[in-house]
């Protein structure tokens, strides 16, 4: 039998009679033919709908998504299934936009998905995960925050990599917690490129970014974000980041400190005082040294000289005795400058003090040689004086150095 005899008829048989026609069937009529005629035996006999699309799908017939939004109750669902995957190489987005409520989302997203077809705009944001087939193409920020949740935590991570654009210091605060908040290298990458995106910190948020990022991020973030601080911020960070940092904003902003770190600042420089006074105390005392030294040194000088000019027995001896005199007056001034830095060692330890004190140090070791004794030429002796007014030098320096500080 003909379609078109049988399309001419339909109408006015009983329903089994159309159905009992459809194996007889040659050829098939248009896909709206055929929905018409399904739609009238499915009004009585569904599985008799079914043999006439199925009789259709085996000549071939391809229908329009607004097609199959008609009949999609009228058949089995097996059926229904072939004739949209059958058809759905000639859909377009405005078929699946025809399908959108008619059929389950899965099955849109499904060919969406197959056929490389825009999915229906409500439904491609929820889906995006499905309908992405390269987490590496550009996204907005909307969009990424809108869906994240409902997406896989790799996929969501690797979706924030192509994020075009940033949002609020809540929301960007709200993800590196959700995805990162037990990956602090992750998530100090992530809250790093939103500072370099333009996206500052409040004191509250600081506080919780303390606890997700390194201290080389938290410190960027606080530094970025000093604009937006005050005194209080200040009390809030306290106990959350580095004291240097806040140190260093209440400087740049010129706010004051919170009142505990007041306190330590205070107490610090007290003893940053007392070291220095310390440190002052014991180049004077070096300093004396020194010059009671030099003189014990210009007498074994003279006497030298007078021994030189003599070559007598007693003049030997006067000489001998003015250097071991020498010798205890260096030893004593060695001893003094052990002290002195002793104390400038203490001070380096302190954070505000730059006082570089390792060239004393070494000319400490260096400035006379052990068994002074046996030094016994006028030009030792010569070489001797030099070496201390040296080293008086290199003390008058490290004074004037700790007088400025304090």
């Amino acid at each position: 039998m003909r379609w078109s005899d049988y399309y001419e008829k339909i109408n006015d048989w009983a329903v089994s009679t159309a159905v009992s026609k459809i194996s007889s069937l040659e050829d098939m009529g248009t896909p709206d033919e055929v929905v018409d005629a399904l739609n009238i035996i499915a009004f009585e006999d569904e599985k008799g709908a079914t043999r006439l699309l199925n009789r259709a799908l085996q000549h071939g017939i391809k229908f329009s998504g607004e097609n199959l939004a008609e009949i999609v109750d009228l058949c089995a669902e097996e059926c229904f299934k072939k004739a949209l995957y059958q058809s759905a190489d000639a859909f377009t987005a405005q078929d699946l936009e025809d399908l959108y409520g008619c059929v389950d989302d899965e099955l849109i997203i499904d060919v969406a998905k197959r056929y490389k077809i825009s999915a229906p705009a409500d439904i491609a944001d929820e889906y995006e995960e499905e309908l992405c087939s390269d987490a590496d193409a550009p996204i907005s920020w909307s969009r990424f925050y809108d869906a994240f949740y409902d997406w896989k935590p790799e996929y969501a991570k690797a979706r924030l990599q192509a994020v075009t654009d940033f949002g609020s210091e809540d929301e960007v605060l709200e993800v590196a917690q959700e995805l990162f908040w037990n990956d602090e290298y992750e998530a100090s990458q992530f809250i790093a490129s939103a500072l370099d995106a333009g996206v500052r910190f409040r004191d509250e948020t600081l506080v919780e970014l303390a606890g997700l990022c390194n201290e080389d991020t938290v410190k960027k973030a606080v530094f970025l974000s000093k604009l937006l601080l005050t005194e209080e911020s200040l009390e809030e960070l306290y106990g959350n980041v580095d004291d240097d940092i806040i140190i260093q904003v209440a400087k740049e902003q010129n706010l004051k400190l919170p009142v505990d770190l007041r306190e330590e600042e205070e107490e610090e420089l007290e003893d940053l005082h007392f070291d220095i006074q310390s440190a002052i105390d014991a180049a004077d005392y070096a300093l004396g040294c020194f010059v009671q030294a030099q003189r014990a040194l210009n007498d074994s000088g003279n006497v030298s000289f007078i021994d030189m000019m003599t070559k007598g027995f007693f003049t030997s001896l006067w000489k001998y005795s003015s250097l071991s005199a020498a010798d205890v007056e260096i030893q004593q001034a060695k001893n003094a400058l052990e002290s002195l830095n002793a104390e400038l060692r203490m001070l380096s330890k302190n954070k505000s003090v730059q006082l570089k004190y390792g060239r004393l140090a070494t000319a400490i070791d260096m400035w006379i040689d052990d068994g002074f004794l046996d030094a016994l030429t006028h030009l030792q002796i010569n070489k001797a004086q030099k070496r201390i007014r040296w080293a008086i030098t290199q003390v008058e320096n490290i004074r004037r150095e700790l007088i400025k500080m304090l």
